[in-house]
């Protein structure tokens, strides 16, 4: 169970704040929500039910862990399947899955392919631009959050590790 004032990482929204948890007026039930505020979307605000069976929200990672995951990158793999039907369907799954690591794969297996058809004089694919934007904004900024840091920042840094493990 979260309290009100801690960070969580929510599927569809990325990093929020748990600003409230009770009942909401939103018909006759009984059960619990958390009221969120996404840290990046000032005007927004996401209601979770507290027993998040879907497993719509998660703890953030520590610092200690986003530092390893950046270190890793490296050794994370890329998502190898030539299928664009295929790629498409594991990149949302990826992003629904709602972890750092997959995010990296994602990330990475986008990277790759932009780079390998811009240097071929070919244009980037829409998919891999969408998915890997929406990757980015969850990695980025989860990372920001528990790293302190701004995530115009990480972005920056990631990439320069990115760039290093795709030699």
């Amino acid at each position: 169970m979260f309290r009100i004032g801690d960070y969580v990482a929510h599927y569809k929204e990325g990093v929020c704040e748990v600003v409230n948890i009770g009942k909401i007026d939103m018909g006759s039930s009984d059960k619990e929500y958390y009221t969120l505020k996404p840290v990046y979307d000032a005007a927004g605000t996401v209601y979770t039910p507290v027993d998040n069976k879907r497993e719509q929200i998660r703890q953030l990672i520590t610092k200690e862990e986003a530092e390893n995951l950046i270190k890793e990158m490296s050794e994370i793999d890329t998502i190898g399947v030539t299928n664009e039907k295929q790629r498409e369907a594991m990149y949302k799954n990826a992003l629904l899955h709602n972890q750092c690591r997959e995010w990296v794969s994602l990330i990475k297996t986008s990277y790759g392919r932009n780079k390998e058809r811009i240097q071929a004089g070919k244009k980037t694919i829409n998919i891999d631009e969408r998915y890997m934007s929406s990757a980015e904004k969850f990695l980025y900024g989860e990372l920001a959050v528990v790293m302190e840091m701004p995530r115009d920042k990480v972005s920056g840094y990631v990439k320069e590790h990115l760039d290093t493990a795709m030699v």
